[in-house]
């Protein structure tokens, strides 16, 4: 062998040797530079071991996973735990709880052990599967995952994450039983009949004949609550009083207080020292909650709330605002008709016409003393979103409300015609549309205080209200049709009654809309 030969193959081994020196130190790692410049690093000889690689949730179950992750590692390094569905579903919730050990993704040191729990609510119809996965890093570069998902972090405290699973059992109880009445256990003693096991939570479980689940408790200076109406789990902290009051049957968020601020009344200041809200009534003072109240009219509900006022000459009204499926709001004239005045168009009607041509206008009567609100029409042809019309005489918001359209002189029943006191400008209505003659009257609801005073001393207003009402606005045992939403509404001092106070207030407090239990 030649001499150049021996340098070149000197030189090779070498290379070789001080590659593998290099890759045996140090392991053998891949760059991937991102969008953002950083140089992130994944170490692929880091070795991790897994208490569990799947997650296995059966349907509509909740579970607790805790997942340990070791380094089989002689040096410091980063980690994060991933993890892998192969179908996302929104009815899966899956996450880190606020209370676990170790967080999913940090910093681990040679051959030591991370415990990190998990959490998994499964809503769906079937099992489901999570697979989990290990990334690791040097300790002194960013880590960045090359697949998988990060873990997001779940909301939950370990008295709620408890509730969700006892709720899930419930759920399941309730699949399996007939539920006749309403059926209520008593934890922890009734484990045994949700297929609880080591439960501590302490509370009541409420299952309404239609599957509505509730629930209340005191649990660690906690009082925790599943509304009927809602699907998530409150959580009330230093407020032990508040779970005497039957918070999970109450419609109303925030009714007794139990947010410790104005939520839901943003008009009502909220005194934390008595847990009421009071508001300026220096002048009118028209109030009504934010949050939309789901009804169903073939049911019954109880609505109450108590109040007492500081002018005790004024003028006050409490009820309900009530909506449809649209959220538009029910007013008087959207359901009131002069009965037997029903009839239809026999032309179009259309913007400029001054005559309106109806097939019968025998029983409309107009005359010099009739009110502005009853000069006019009411179309019974409203459709919602959903394309749905309304039957004739119950209710439309194609309406000229209080805008005086006809005079005494402008009916001729002879011709079945209408003359206008000015052409009209409400857009095209088609020949053969349903009208009536319209009306007016109580703008709501006033179920608990109708033109009244208030005591000047907390007094208990209470209303039960069930069904429905059809062209009669001064109804405060029924729902107008189609009612599907109400918010609470209050108008105190209506009138602007004078006052030597400066300011003078109204106090409210447990306002309450529950459902009555059959």
């Amino acid at each position: 062998m030649n001499k150049k030969k021996i340098i070149y193959m000197s030189l090779l081994i070498l290379t070789v040797l001080l590659v593998t020196s290099i890759y045996v130190s140090y392991g053998f790692f891949t760059n991937k530079l991102e969008e953002h410049g950083k140089l992130n690093i994944v170490v692929g000889t880091l070795d991790y071991k897994l208490s569990e690689k799947e997650l296995v949730i059966p349907s509509h179950t909740a579970k607790e996973f805790k997942i340990e992750v070791t380094s089989l590692n002689d040096t410091d390094t980063k980690y994060e735990l991933y993890y892998q569905i192969s179908n996302e579903n929104p009815n899966l919730e899956f996450g880190y709880v606020e209370d676990t050990k170790d967080d999913p993704k940090g910093e681990i040191k040679k051959n030591a052990k991370k415990e990190i729990t998990l959490y998994v609510r499964n809503h769906t119809e079937n099992d489901q599967t999570i697979t989990l996965g290990i990334e690791g890093g040097f300790i002194n570069n960013d880590l960045s995952l090359s697949k998988g998902k990060s873990i997001p972090k779940l909301d939950y405290s370990k008295e709620k994450q408890q509730l969700y699973t006892i709720i899930e059992e419930v759920e399941k109880y309730s699949r399996n039983h007939e539920i006749t009445q309403t059926t209520t256990f008593t934890l922890p003693e009734d484990n045994s009949k949700l297929a609880l096991a080591n439960n501590a939570l302490a509370g009541t479980v409420y299952i309404k004949k239609d599957g509505q689940i509730g629930f209340q408790g005191l649990n660690n200076d906690k009082c925790l609550v599943k509304r009927y109406s809602l699907e998530e789990v409150e959580e009330f902290t230093n407020h032990h009083e508040i779970c005497k009051q039957n918070i999970y049957k109450n419609l109303v968020i925030n009714g007794y207080g139990e947010y410790e601020d104005n939520t839901n009344f943003p008009d009502f200041i909220y005194n934390k020292e008595t847990n009421d809200f009071k508001i300026d009534v220096t002048k009118q003072a028209d109030v009504f909650s934010n949050v939309y109240i789901s009804i169903d009219t073939n049911k019954k509900y109880d609505y109450s709330m108590e109040a007492y006022t500081e002018i005790t000459d004024a003028t006050n009204y409490i009820g309900l605002y009530e909506y449809d499926y649209d959220k538009l709001i029910i007013n008087a004239p959207n359901i009131m008709y002069i009965p037997n005045t029903l009839t239809k168009l026999t032309k179009d009607l259309k913007n400029g016409d001054k005559v309106v041509y109806l097939d019968d206008v025998s029983n409309w009567n107009i005359t010099s003393s009739t009110p502005s609100y009853q000069r006019g029409f009411i179309f019974w042809n409203y459709k919602d979103s959903t394309g749905y019309q309304y039957p004739p005489l119950t209710y439309s918001q194609n309406t000229t409300w209080t805008t005086a359209w006809i005079n005494e002189n402008s009916i001729d029943k002879e011709n079945n015609t209408i003359t206008l006191t000015k052409p009209w400008d409400r857009g095209t209505y088609l020949a053969g549309t349903q009208v009536s003659q319209n009306s007016d009257g109580y703008a709501h609801n006033y179920s608990l205080v109708s033109s009244k005073p208030l005591s000047n001393s907390y007094q208990n207003y209470r209303a039960t209200i069930t069904g429905i009402s059809t062209n009669n606005p001064n109804a405060t045992t029924a729902f107008r049709i189609p009612t599907k939403y109400v918010r609470i509404l209050t108008r105190f001092n209506f009138g602007n009654a004078s006052s030597s106070l400066t300011p003078p207030y109204t106090y409210i407090r447990n306002i309450v809309f529950e459902e009555v239990d059959d």
